[in-house]
Formats: structure tokens, C-alpha cells, sequence
């Protein structure tokens, strides 16, 4: 009996196709390509931006030539079946049979060794052919796997957004988040070679793409509706229609209502406290309290709370301000990267709408924060609360003799602007 057989190192592309299967889709097939007796493609996911999985075939098998549609939801229900029956002990097959007056075969296969299931070939989904023939024709675009990767890595620090671009004029990083763009500094070191603009839907896919190969380059291609990477053995295809509106916006200013330069562990230390206890956690709260000498960082709630002096170099604030800030977007504030040194320049920012963002700069580029946090706003009100726990950590630790965190550090080098 002729077979379809497909390998370990194609499952987990084929899972993917199969996952983006929706019982609603307008398309709701699969397709099979048996090119020659050595190779097949199999194409399917969402109708619109399909995926491709490329199957190396073998003449013993005894495929014909041909190109057929299966239904989608009988195949996602037969794969998933096997492969949680195989994992990875090797290939999963499905027998193939062609009729003696059928042009298009049944496929039969066994599911976890139980069920059988069969499911009668259609006449190939012209939409899957179709990008069968645009990905052979594509110019693609080729990029070091490695370098997507690290592209990859810098679009993870930046999370969550819902653009994000790496500019290759301007070597910065621009994304944005509810409706805002916001430009970033790149991480120590890195240089942009190769221009980019992705939704975060492309993101995924070019993460996945990446995630499962071995191929030292990634091909892809970008236009104003659509995004398609590929590794020579799987493609996936994405929509880019909402980077049009992104391409209209224009970028938010920001001027500097804050800045300070403090001991940047510390400040991690602290934060990651707080974490570990659980009326903090679940209140979810920084307070950052600045004046003119001294760097506070507080949680507090009636049943407990902690707070301590940071470290600082140097302190740029006009008046005493007192700030709430996300705690888990707070201590997830990446430091791999950021700077070499122990100290760190921070500024609260301010825009014309009056909406607030804390920035975190590397010592590559004092200009444009390397990662900002936007849960952030005034906390005028509890600034009585804030002021009664700096006075008791004061009479603390002059009762203990100890100096906290008040003294100086040494000059921290690459922050001549401030």
C-alpha cells in the first residue's frame, strides 16, 4: 500500500500548520503536493496566510504525482492523535490509496494505535497552490539565523508592543505600544545591518521559524500586506496590514521631568524583595519617591512594606516627587546589556498630554532610552505615607550607625550629559 510518511524533523513545523487550523476558516483544507518521487510540500493553517512545510519523499513509498486537498480538522485530529502516541520515535504514517477509477486517493490512518480514520482527497485549494508558486518565484531576502536571533532577543526585551521596528538609518530600535511609538537605543554593541518593521503577529512567526532550524540563513520577505520567512524546509506567511496606520503615526517627544544616575542592583535587588513577598506582589506597586538628595524606593501596604535609600551619583529634581510604578514591568526591566557599569542613568519622562514613562539609558546612548516602563503615574496622595517611612528608615539606621545606602559611588564614565 502506498504511504505518506513525515519525518521527525518536520513535526514540529507540521504542528504548527496544524495549530493555526480553524474549524471557521473560509478554507478549511489542507494541501498535498506530490512534485516528485523525492519531494512533496504540504500547505494549510489560516486561509488567507498559509503555512509550508516542505516533505521529503521517497520512491519506495509508491506516491504518484499529484496534488489533492484533505480536510483540515479530520487531519489536525488524526496528526495530534499520532503524535502524541510517537513524540519522537520516529516518522508518522498514513496510508495512501488510489482508486482504480479515483483520480484524487483516500488516506487511511490508524490514530494512537485505536482508530482508524480516513479522509477523502479533494481537488487541490487553488489559494495553496498559489503560494506554492509565489514562494518558488519570491525574491526573498536573506538574513544569518544568528542575527535574527538576536533581532529576536532585542524585540523580547521590548515586550509587549504591537510594532516593532529595528531602523537602519537612524540605528535605533522604535516600537509601539497603545497607540504610542517610542524610540529606543540599541543594546551595547549591536549595529542594525538589516532593516526591519514586524507586527507582533510576524514576531511569532519569525520566532518559530527560528526556534526549530539548523539552517545558518532565514529567508524572508516583507511588503505592505504580508510577511513570509522560511528555512528551505518550512514557510509561514503573516499579515502585515496593521503597519499601515503604524507608517502614518508620528513619534511622541518626550522632555526629561526627573533624572537620576543610581546603583542599578540595588534598585534590582529591591524590586525582586518585593516580589517574594505576597501582599507586595499581589498589590503590584513601586513607589519611587526623588528629591534633590535622596533616591527612595518603596512597596507598601497596611499589612506590610519595605523600603530603602538607593545608591545615587547624581539627582536632577526640581521639586520632592513621589511616582507609582508596575512592579512586575518594573523588574523586568532588562540589565544584560545595558551598561558595563554598576550605576545606571534612569529619567521620568513627560509628554505634552501629560503622560508619564520611566526610561532606562545604556551608556552607548544618553539620547533615547534602551527600555521604558509606561505604568506609571503620580502618587501625590500617598506622599504623607511615603514621607513617614523615609523618616522611620532615617531614625533606623542612625540608631543602628549605619550609613544605608546613602553614600556616593564612583564616577560612572560614558554619562557626560547630565
Amino acid at each position: 500500500m502506498p504511504k505518506l510518511e513525515f519525518h521527525t524533523d518536520r513535526k514540529q513545523g507540521i504542528s504548527h500548520l496544524v495549530d493555526a487550523i480553524n474549524d471557521k476558516d473560509c478554507i478549511p483544507y489542507v494541501t498535498v503536493v506530490i512534485e516528485t518521487k523525492e519531494l512533496g510540500y504540504l500547505i494549510g493553517g489560516q486561509s488567507d496566510f498559509p503555512s509550508m512545510v516542505q516533505l521529503p519523499l521517497n520512491s519506495e513509498w509508491g506516491l504518484k504525482k499529484g496534488q489533492w486537498s484533505l480536510c483540515a480538522s479530520s487531519f489536525s485530529t488524526w496528526w495530534q492523535a499520532e503524535l502524541k502516541n510517537t513524540l519522537n520515535k520516529g516518522p508518522i504514517t498514513i496510508e495512501v490509496e488510489y482508486g482504480k477509477q479515483q483520480d484524487l486517493p483516500s488516506l487511511n490512518g490508524l490514530m494512537a494505535q485505536v482508530s482508524r480514520l480516513y479522509i477523502q482527497a479533494k481537488p487541490p485549494i487553488e489559494e495553496h497552490l498559489a503560494f506554492l508558486v509565489q514562494h518558488k518565484n519570491q525574491a526573498y531576502q536573506s538574513l544569518p539565523t544568528d542575527s535574527a536571533r538576536v533581532i529576536l532577543e532585542v524585540a523580547e526585551a521590548h515586550k509587549p508592543f504591537d510594532v516593532f521596528e529595528l531602523n537602519k538609518e537612524q540605528q535605533k530600535v522604535r516600537i509601539e505600544r497603545d497607540n504610542n511609538i517610542q524610540t529606543c537605543a540599541l543594546p551595547e554593541n549591536m549595529e542594525v545591518t538589516h532593516g526591519i518593521l514586524l507586527n507582533k503577529e510576524s514576531v511569532v512567526q519569525l520566532d518559530r521559524i527560528c526556534s526549530n532550524t539548523d539552517a545558518e540563513q532565514i529567508q524572508y520577505y516583507l511588503d505592505d500586506e504580508r510577511a513570509i520567512f522560511s528555512d528551505g524546509n518550512c514557510v509561514s506567511s503573516s499579515s502585515l496590514a496593521s503597519l499601515r496606520e503604524y507608517r502614518l503615526k508620528k513619534e511622541t517627544a518626550y522632555s526629561t521631568e526627573v533624572k537620576i544616575i543610581i546603583n542599578i542592583y540595588d534598585f534590582k535587588a529591591d524590586l525582586k524583595r518585593y516580589l517574594s513577598i505576597m501582599p507586595l506582589k499581589k498589590a503590584n506597586q513601586a513607589l519611587l519617591y526623588i528629591d534633590k538628595d535622596y533616591v527612595m524606593l518603596a512597596s507598601l501596604v497596611e499589612e506590610t512594606g519595605s523600603n530603602r535609600f538607593i545608591r545615587t551619583k547624581h539627582i536632577d529634581c526640581p521639586k520632592p516627587s513621589l511616582y507609582s510604578i508596575n512592579l512586575s514591568q518594573l523588574s523586568r526591566v532588562p540589565i544584560k546589556d545595558i551598561t558595563q557599569a554598576e550605576q545606571m542613568k534612569i529619567a521620568v519622562l513627560i509628554n505634552d498630554k501629560g503622560e508619564l514613562k520611566l526610561g532606562f539609558y545604556n551608556d552607548r546612548d544618553n539620547t533615547e532610552p534602551y527600555h521604558s516602563v509606561t505604568d506609571i503615574e503620580y502618587a501625590s496622595p500617598k506622599m504623607e505615607l511615603i514621607l513617614q517611612s523615609k523618616t522611620k528608615l532615617e531614625t533606623m539606621l542612625k540608631q543602628k550607625n549605619a550609613n544605608g545606602d546613602l553614600d556616593s559611588q564612583k564616577d560612572l564614565f560614558g554619562f557626560n550629559d547630565v
